[in-house]
């Protein structure tokens, strides 16, 4: 008798047990759009970068941390101000809504880079991987401008 040895075999029985996949409306569909940060100057230790982040998806998401192609600390800040008084706070997450569009942008919520120990200047591209629950792992490359321009 001669037997056949299939080599897909263990992988066809692999994808079988495999949990299906949500339906595309279960799931959040990601894009991002005008990724910016205004040039530093000299001796500047902390920027600010602004994007918008568009859910096309069924499903909710949340934002939850940042990191940066070039040294330093990177978290996301929602600013207010109330009675006259601007104060920022670090934020844990950052919810994005299905079927919403949520925008970093000055004066509101933005990613903070602290501790630079060169400026961010005007053409450099400066590459944000943004950690999602559901999405997992997205990077945006994020271009500096002159600071007139915004």
């Amino acid at each position: 008798m001669i037997r056949f040895m299939l080599p897909f075999a263990p992988l066809t029985l692999l994808a079988a047990c495999a949990e299906p996949t949500p339906p595309l409306e279960q799931v959040p569909i990601l894009e991002f759009r005008d990724a910016w940060a205004r040039a530093s100057a000299a001796g500047q230790s902390s920027g600010a970068m602004y994007l918008t982040i568009v859910n096309r998806g069924g499903a909710d998401d949340r934002l939850l941390g940042v990191t940066a192609s070039r040294p330093g600390i990177v978290t996301v800040h929602a600013s207010e101000t109330l009675d006259g008084i601007a104060r920022m706070r670090m934020l844990r997450s950052l919810p994005i809504p299905a079927k919403a569009t949520v925008a970093l942008e000055p004066g509101g919520t933005h990613v903070m880079l602290d501790g630079m120990t060169k400026p961010l200047v005007v053409g450099e591209r400066v590459d944000l991987a943004l950690r999602f629950e559901k999405a997992g792992t997205k990077t945006v490359a994020v271009l500096v401008t002159a600071p007139a321009t915004r």
